[in-house]
């Protein structure tokens, strides 16, 4: 995100400052033995001091206002309290990534040898189906290239003056802008829409016909708003991994989409707090890699934070060229790089075209970890795509020892270059999803069933789709029930419904045309029937009409009649 440096007077710079939420905000560890804790510390505070709690209320976040006297006072107030561990400063975050204005019609970063990572041969093997990528950023934006992979998501921002929709925390994580004026208190800037560009590199769409394609295409993403104007406060990122993890935060519900890998493209200065910390040992014990952007200040990320957390994978940028980036922060808290643009090519993504608020879906360049780090959840999510069983731990190992060498100087720079294909392939267990292989069916069964859980995509567009087993879709009758009436029965789900069309064709070439009987959501029963049905060999036939929409089939199944 850009940002403008000027030189204010001090009386404008001062009014500007108090709208960052940052400025005397603090978070408190309180021993949760001590009954009534959070009542103690509200008696010895300003009215509303104590904002909320978090991480099943060991933290209390605490606005000090006033300066001076009235702050030493409160903040002696705090510490005198014997049930009080630690005082922590909610440390200011922002976006890390940095326009460039010139815009390039292809992706080098997923298939060329010196600066790529491999992804056009790993999407032979998967493109991420079944993973989901939370992104913690400045929220979403309505885009042709990401809509179809969005799940519901969350804005975890606090405070509503950063957040620039006049409200608190809610379920619209859509992103309002992060504009800000010259009397901000962080520079002139128009909106970045990081948020929807950092979604982009990850999880956009492929084979639509339009822009660009994903990392891991056929991943989901759950876009959590804890990013507004200026940046983001820290104990609200630490919120927003607790619940793109699926674990309870306070006021807000359940994440239903719980994170293979979350994504924190931002970062700010200062040591890894105890409540980052603990979000992050949080979100890894169940289940989520947690991966962060290395920082753009050319300097040793371990005064970068939550890049110097323990239990991240920290991400280096390279360049077109695989080397170190100029800006990239670098050091021994670095674990693996990618390219996030630079030495001659810029990261082309996903963002919205208006200056303040949403106009509408775009494409632009921008460079920074910000736009490595979603390279390299893509990654994961291809890797959690063939094996779910894969904890945090053996993630970041194999990224490390698949990593290729650099082709030029990256002091710093961690293991290597993240390689997509190798990463698969050393974690490829066979567990991702495929049409299984299905037992003959019994000598005299009056119930065929050739469905169950198996999950299959159907190809968007595709003028027809097959349900394959041994190599064709072979529904076998039986003697015994020659001649009894048979009924179909389909589950697929689809947004648009209406561009399918489906029917069984028989071993004399009758068709039989199904039609929906039922519905649940975007879940749609499909029934037809097969009079005086003779044995042989049956083909069923999916033919989606329309660009733009995916679906899957869930359930095949047929009925005999006895």
């Amino acid at each position: 995100m850009k940002h403008l440096k000027k030189s204010l007077p001090l009386a404008f710079l001062a009014a500007a400052a108090s709208d960052i939420a940052s400025a005397k905000q603090y978070v408190v560890e309180i021993d949760p033995s001590v009954a009534h804790s959070k009542q103690l510390l509200t008696d010895v505070l300003p009215v509303d001091a104590i904002q909320r709690s978090m991480l099943n209320g060991q933290y209390l976040v605490i606005d000090i206002p006033g300066k001076g006297l009235l702050h030493r006072s409160a903040m002696a107030a705090i510490r005198s309290q014997s049930f009080v561990k630690r005082v922590e400063e909610d440390i200011w975050v922002t976006a890390q990534a940095v326009p460039n204005d010139a815009l390039y019609s292809r992706q080098w970063y997923h298939f060329e040898d010196a600066g790529g990572v491999s992804a056009q041969n790993a999407h032979d093997i998967t493109q991420g189906e079944g993973s989901v990528i939370a992104v913690i950023d400045t929220g979403y934006v309505p885009h042709p290239d990401l809509d179809t992979n969005r799940l519901p998501g969350y804005d975890m921002i606090s405070n509503s003056s950063t957040a620039g929709d006049g409200n608190g925390r809610d379920g619209n994580a859509i992103d309002e802008g992060d504009y800000t004026g010259l009397f901000s208190g962080c520079g002139s800037s128009d909106s970045s829409w990081h948020g929807a560009h950092v979604a982009g590199i990850s999880s956009a769409v492929t084979d639509n016909g339009t822009g660009i394609a994903g990392i891991a295409p056929l991943s989901k993403f759950v876009p959590v708003r804890a990013l507004g104007r200026c940046g983001g406060s820290l104990s609200d990122i630490a919120d927003g991994v607790v619940w793109s993890a699926g674990l309870p935060v306070a006021g807000a519900p359940l994440n239903q989409n719980p994170a293979d890998v979350i994504n924190l493209s931002l970062g700010g200065t200062g040591s890894c707090t105890s409540y980052m910390q603990a979000a992050i040992n949080q979100a890894v014990a169940a289940g989520s890699t947690v991966v962060v952007a290395a920082g753009n200040s050319s300097v040793d990320a371990r005064g970068a934070t939550p890049a110097n957390c323990q239990n991240v994978i920290t991400v280096a940028s390279t360049g077109r060229d695989g080397t170190r980036a100029s800006y990239s922060n670098f050091g021994s808290v670095v674990d693996i790089a990618a390219p996030g643009g630079g030495n001659g090519g810029g990261i082309l993504s996903t963002i919205d075209r208006g200056r303040q608020g949403r106009e509408g879906g775009t494409y632009a360049e921008y460079q920074g970890t910000s736009m490595a780090t979603p390279v390299v959840a893509g990654v994961i999510a291809l890797m959690r795509s063939v094996n779910k069983d894969l904890t945090p731990a053996e993630v970041e190992t194999a990224l490390s020892e698949t990593a290729r060498s650099f082709p030029g100087t990256c002091t710093g720079c961690g293991a290597g270059i993240v390689d997509a294909t190798a990463a698969v392939l050393a974690v490829d267990n066979g567990s991702r999803s495929e049409p299984e292989a299905q037992p003959e069916p019994e000598p005299e069964p009056q119930v065929v069933n050739y469905g169950g859980s198996t999950n299959i995509a159907i190809n968007d567009a595709r003028r027809s789709f097959f349900f394959t087993r041994s190599g064709t879709t072979r529904v076998s009758l039986n003697d015994i029930n020659r001649g009894s009436d048979v009924t179909i029965s389909l589950v697929i789900r689809h947004a648009r419904a209406s561009d399918l069309s489906v029917r069984l064709t028989g071993t004399a070439g009758q068709q039989v045309a199904l039609s929906v009987a039922g519905r649940q959501g975007d879940d749609y029963l499909l029934e037809g029937q097969l009079v005086s049905a003779q044995p042989g060999d049956y083909l069923l036939t999916m033919t989606d009409s329309t660009a733009g929409v995916r679906g899957s089939l869930l359930f095949f199944g047929i009925e005999q009649s006895e």
